[in-house]
């Protein structure tokens, strides 16, 4: 089949880096896969595709797209009154603008997949700008996450109809509120192919010489997605009370990178809290690493960097934050989980993993053993029988 996939940019980030895995496990299966960026200033992941995978440029932002502005309704009554005119508006100007791009573009598809699940990309694949027999949208979570947030994702999910969620937490409840049972959802999680990479072992012997027994959060600066306050506070609590003579990296960049730093400032933590940037080398840490630790307030996917430090066999500590950690983690059964917004029962937990070394032993066991569920094989197999399933409807 002809698949192409479609991006609300390729910067670094989780939904891109699964998104080159997905890529990989098609191209495996032997289809022809072409990538569509609808952000061409973020391309910085696209050196990441292992192939040569030819990428389209499109720029397509979603302060065109009518169903952004759907929370409207929820503000107020002038909220109620603009957005409809909004919508017309906006639906007016992508009907051209679909028109004239299809001019252009004449290149038919099998399956054309929204994979960001951002409005820009769901936009223009429930919209057809791309012509294709069968349209398909990832979402990376669970379904009734994305309907708290916004209407308008449900008005474009009808449009498309193929979802693929990560989780299925409280989906039946969000389709008979929504009085809608036409939507075909399958549950497919996300592979990981990070052991494949080669792992620098002088590297790994420096991190461990100049840090020490260091913790590891790979993530955007993007509050609250990513909750570094918590960790950066629990990191105080581990040193202060419980005499933990540890240190923590922080791998990664985004908006909220500057107001972090500020509070590590203020804190005192400069000579124990390291801002390392982006590392495409990701894996030397994980291995360097004793601990993995993961905050969020908003709620995750299915968090790719809990997958990776599986993968090397690192236990982690994350917030109980909806709905991918306990996904992963279980009920303590594969890593331990943390209270959401709570330094000191982070700190509590990490301690904990720490000084037993039977209890992380156990956990680095357990990684390896929960990490298997989640094995490019396993997956690929599912991906082809849902894409089969997709066309035959």
């Amino acid at each position: 089949m002809k698949i192409a996939m479609v991006f609300d940019g390729l910067q670094v980030g989780g939904i891109e880096r699964v998104g080159v895995d997905y890529v990989s496990l098609l191209e495996n299966i032997g289809h022809d896969v072409e990538v569509v960026n609808l952000n061409p200033k973020h391309r910085e992941f696209e050196t990441e595709f292992r192939n040569k995978i030819n990428v389209k440029h499109y720029y397509f932002p979603r302060k065109l797209c009518g169903e952004q502005y759907a929370q409207l309704i929820k503000q107020n009554f002038m909220g109620r009154v603009l957005y409809p005119i909004i919508s017309i508006l906006l639906n007016c100007y992508i009907w051209i603008a679909k028109v004239l791009f299809r001019l252009k573009n004449r290149q038919r598809y099998d399956i054309v997949i929204a994979f960001s699940g951002h409005f820009n990309d769901l936009t223009f694949v429930a919209h057809n700008f791309l012509k294709s027999k069968k349209k398909m949208a990832w979402l990376h979570g669970a379904l009734y996450g994305y309907l708290l947030i916004s209407d308008g994702y449900y008005n474009l999910y009808k449009k498309i109809g193929n979802l693929v969620c990560l989780v299925d937490d409280a989906q039946d409840e969000a389709l008979i509120y929504n009085h809608n049972t036409t939507l075909r959802i399958n549950k497919l999680y996300n592979p990981t192919f990070i052991a494949d990479k080669e792992i620098n072992i002088k590297n790994v012997e420096k991190l461990k010489r100049k840090y020490g027994n260091f913790l590891l959060m790979v993530a955007r600066f993007e509050y609250p997605h990513k909750d570094h306050y918590t960790v950066c506070k629990a990191l105080e609590i581990l040193r202060r009370e419980f005499s933990d003579e540890v240190q923590l990296l922080l791998i990664g960049s985004g908006p909220e990178e500057a107001a972090v730093r500020e509070y590590v400032k203020e804190k005192h933590l400069e000579k124990y809290i390291h801002f390392l940037g982006t590392k495409f080398n990701v894996q030397d840490y994980y291995t360097a690493a004793r601990l993995l630790v993961h905050a969020s307030v908003a709620g995750e996917g299915l968090p790719t960097v809990q997958l990776e430090a599986m993968a090397y066999g690192l236990p982690q500590v994350v917030t109980d934050s909806k709905v991918g950690p306990r996904e992963i983690l279980g009920n303590n059964e594969y890593g331990l989980l943390s209270k959401v917004k709570d330094p000191y029962d982070m700190a509590k937990q990490i301690h904990k993993m720490l000084n037993d070394n039977a209890l992380y032993q156990h956990y680095v066991k357990k990684s390896m053993e929960r990490i298997k569920d989640f094995q490019p094989d396993a997956i690929q197999r599912d991906l082809e029988k849902i894409l089969l399933e997709v066309m035959e409807r």
